[in-house]
């Protein structure tokens, strides 16, 4: 067996997560291996959304140019957006989705937009920018073992032929999907919710222009006399995804071959004569699981690894994404020296709680009204209860350790840089290509209302004191101070992760920055995570 050299980060998992994660260490200047045991990626279009949120991260790190061109060409014909039903396609009627169209109208000022973007076309996207960027990735090869010494973790990969080598890194991510064998492995359970529906999932290729004349749909529920369950577009010509609903308790993936998927295709779509090429397909369920913790020791979990759910409103890759952006920056802080390991505490503390939120509000939308926000008489409590998507994914505040002042509410009606929320987009360039989001990152960053000179002065002295980097920008006063409601030479303390850490009016003041910044960072705490207790685990 040979050893391998040591490395900072091990990524286990090369799905939209893991490679997301990868990105944002390269970003960090965190030499990191990522192993994916598949040789290739999947071919069945999973998630299909980029929200805004993740779009302001991907725009962070440099990626969204790229994911920008590959989604315009996503779509064949017509637009993302609408919903039907109907027996079968044929006779199938589209809901009015004035109350989506409202919320969406609604949302929170960006620099970004949703991009409409199957995974099945984000994944290879993300894969060639880290190697660009010059990332180690090697699919083909699983993790199949590890041990946290305490000091750093042994991992065991195997590629696919059979050899194996040892990998020494500082921490392992977790990106190894919803089954995660290494979550498994360090025998954390977590809260869960039993499934609603059982689907297979029938990515295909057939024609269906003459079907919509002109029009287009992102979801179709078909309920027919033989088969129940619905279509997705993928390109809105001839790429689709049929979801077929099934019994688990009678029957298995093995019992849909391609003639019967074939046959139950034409039925949704009501032409029995149709051309269907089959291209994939898996069983899935809606199932809820949300991981007790995300940590154990040197050990970190992300993505499908700490959380799943129904896709309904695609919360769940998302929400992966932002657990990535969330740890990425602490992990470089940390190992840089500019933070204490207690910091690290604060990734459970902040992000498990949005997963809980992202999965009861996919739960809502069980019912395909419901999922709308259409009334029925049967659905008033269920739509009391739903979120907008800006609310799930945007309107958010983290309560930690992580944040001075910590706040209760877990969401606010507008982002005006709360502590904990996500620091409010202004234009601040006559053009409108540069936002105050684009200050963020790959430090902190204080954005200061008018002028900066005691800010600047005191900044200096908190980068010393702290190794901490700090920059700082003097934003138009009047502007600033109406969108986030500090005084005139008051300022927000804003992570590398975008979210707002303190605020002038709530304790932050040049005197107290350097103490803030400790605080913040948990620079100097006792807490070590050398002294959590070592872990071995075959997964």
């Amino acid at each position: 067996m040979n050893t391998a050299q040591h490395v900072p980060v091990l990524i286990a998992g090369g799905g939209m997560v893991g490679l997301s994660a990868a990105l944002l260490l390269e970003y960090h200047s965190v030499p990191y291996v990522l192993v994916e045991r598949r040789s290739a990626m999947s071919v069945l279009p999973r998630s299909r959304g980029v929200h805004t949120r993740s779009a302001e991260i991907f725009r962070q790190i440099g990626a969204l140019p790229r994911l920008e061109q590959v989604a315009a060409t996503a779509l064949v014909k017509g637009h993302f957006g609408g919903a039907w039903q109907g027996s079968a396609l044929t006779d199938a009627q589209p809901l009015d989705l004035s109350r989506v169209v409202a919320a969406m109208a609604a949302g929170d000022p960006s620099p970004s937009n949703f991009l409409f973007l199957p995974q099945v076309l984000l994944e290879p996207v993300l894969a060639d920018l880290a190697r660009d960027r010059g990332g180690d990735l090697r699919f083909g090869v699983e993790l199949t073992e590890f041990h946290d010494d305490g000091d750093s973790v042994a991992a065991t990969l195997r590629d696919a032929d059979g050899a194996s080598t040892t990998l020494r890194a500082d921490y392992l991510i977790a990106a190894d999907g919803a089954g995660s064998t290494v979550r498994r492995a360090l025998g954390i359970g977590g809260w869960e919710l039993p499934p609603t529906q059982h689907l297979i999932n029938v990515f295909a290729r057939t024609d269906l222009t003459g079907i919509l004349r002109g029009q287009s749909f992102s979801q179709c529920e078909i309920n027919g006399e033989r088969v129940r369950g619905l279509v997705l577009s993928k390109n809105n010509t001839d790429e689709w995804s049929f979801h077929i609903e099934y019994d688990p308790d009678a029957e298995t993936l093995a019992d849909y071959p391609v003639s019967r998927c074939v046959e139950l295709i034409r039925e949704m779509v009501g032409v029995p004569e149709l051309e269907v090429e089959l291209l994939a397909r898996s069983a899935w369920d809606t199932g809820v699981f949300v991981a007790d913790d995300y940590r154990r020791g040197r050990v970190f979990l992300v993505g499908d690894a700490a959380h799943r759910h129904a896709p309904w409103g695609g919360f769940n890759g998302n929400t992966g994404i932002a657990d990535a952006h969330n740890l990425i920056w602490k992990l470089a802080a940390v190992r840089s020296g500019a933070a204490g390991p207690a910091l690290l505490d604060s990734y459970v503390a902040e992000r498990r709680p949005r997963a809980l939120v992202a999965a009861e509000q996919a739960r809502l939308g069980t019912d395909f009204r419901t999922r709308y926000g259409i009334e029925t008489p049967y659905n008033a409590a269920d739509l009391a209860a739903r979120l907008d998507g800006g609310d799930v994914m945007g309107r958010y505040r983290y309560s930690s350790t992580a944040v001075s002042d910590a706040p209760a509410p877990l969401h606010v009606d507008d982002l005006k840089g709360q502590n904990g929320t996500r620091v409010p987009h202004l234009w601040i360039d006559a053009a409108e290509t540069a936002s105050t989001l684009d200050l963020c990152g790959p430090g902190f960053a204080l954005l200061v209302a008018g002028t900066s000179a005691a800010w600047r002065d005191a900044a200096a002295q908190a980068e010393r004191d702290t190794g901490t980097d700090l920059a700082v920008h003097a934003l138009p006063q009047a502007e600033w101070s109406a969108r986030t409601e500090v005084p005139s030479g008051g300022a927000l303390l804003v992570r590398p992760d975008m979210h707002v850490a303190a605020r002038s009016d709530t304790g932050l003041t040049p005197a107290t920055l350097t103490e803030t910044l400790r605080a913040i960072t948990g620079r100097g705490a006792k807490a070590d995570v050398a002294e959590d207790a070592p872990m071995q685990s075959a997964v």
